[in-house]
């Protein structure tokens, strides 16, 4: 089957028809536009001085893992969206790529309130119910004001020109999932494409090396791996990546290099080092205070390793 006979056979039908097909290429189009001129990331860890103390070491890669995976902690137990934690961590990359956010790479004590600030932040934008700064200062066992989340908050907010709602790897994934019509991807294997998609884009937001790269290169390297490796449809396969590259204007060469890295990240997973001290009863659905009100119980409290 020729390339332009799949870019025919996936346009002409898509599996929800009240979604205009030339509306999701715009969508893509413009989700495209939005990641190369406003929610660029850069190599910000390279800016690092070599020479730093051992007693106060800088931000590296390491703080970030260990942060996300507290993110995630806490949007698990919320029951917020798991995309919420990576559009947190999203601004969280781009502040510091921002001068102010220069600072706060020679400060952990900082960035563990700026990764705490950015979910916070994003919690009011993207989730049904907000977050106290008391509560998020309790997080901190005490180490942050609230005075001092809100303080920052406004630092990242004109840090970021109050632009806090990136396109996400899953959102490339869904609008291009749409344009896949029923009779090349059935709903099973739909369903377990997606799942697989999640998994690999899970791992490649918690990881320094995958942050600094488009969100449409995680997505579409992700679905990619899933789709070669669920679907049975041979011939559907083979064209697919020449499709959705040509129609995300991605190279195929550094695509296949990420590929590569996601299947690695996959055969690499580590536990979690950073967890709840404390149970959870999945019975209950207290209030965000009533979860993290005594401070005692360890439940939820941001993780020291940061400072060390």
């Amino acid at each position: 089957m020729q390339d332009t006979q799949i870019v025919i056979i996936m346009t002409s039908i898509i599996s929800n028809n009240t979604v205009s097909i030339d509306e999701t290429l715009a969508t893509i189009e413009v989700m495209r536009r939005q990641e190369e001129n406003a929610y660029t990331v850069g190599d910000y860890l390279s800016r690092v001085p070599a020479s730093v103390t051992v007693e106060d070491p800088p931000v590296d890669a390491q703080c970030r893992v260990v942060m996300q995976r507290w993110c995630k902690d806490i949007a698990q137990y919320c029951g917020y969206n798991v995309e919420t934690v990576d559009i947190a961590m999203m601004c969280l990359d781009r502040f510091m790529c921002t001068a102010d956010g220069y600072s706060v790479l020679l400060d952990r004590g900082q960035y563990q309130l700026a990764v705490m600030t950015a979910l916070y932040t994003v919690v009011k934008v993207h989730e049904h119910e907000a977050m106290d700064p008391k509560l998020v200062s309790s997080l901190s066992q005490g180490a942050h004001a609230p005075e001092a989340v809100e303080a920052m908050e406004k630092r990242m907010l004109d840090a970021l020109q109050w632009r806090v709602n990136p396109p996400t790897p899953m959102s490339f994934v869904q609008k291009i999932l749409d344009l896949v019509p029923e009779d090349l991807m059935n709903e099973e294997e739909r369903l377990a494409i997606i799942d697989l998609t999640k998994f690999q884009i899970e791992l490649a937001m918690g990881q320094y090396q995958f942050s600094i790269l488009p969100a449409s290169s995680i997505a579409i390297a992700s679905l990619l791996n899933a789709v070669e490796s669920m679907s049975s449809n041979q011939a559907f396969v083979k064209d697919f990546e020449p499709y959705v590259c040509g129609l995300a204007r991605v190279d195929t060469t550094t695509l296949r290099g990420i590929r590569i890295n996601l299947y690695e990240s996959i055969n690499g997973v580590e536990p979690m080092d950073v967890q709840f001290t404390a149970d959870v009863e999945d019975t209950t659905a207290p209030s965000h205070d009533q979860k993290f009100s005594e401070a005692n119980h360890g439940v939820g409290t941001s993780p020291r390793s940061v400072s060390i």
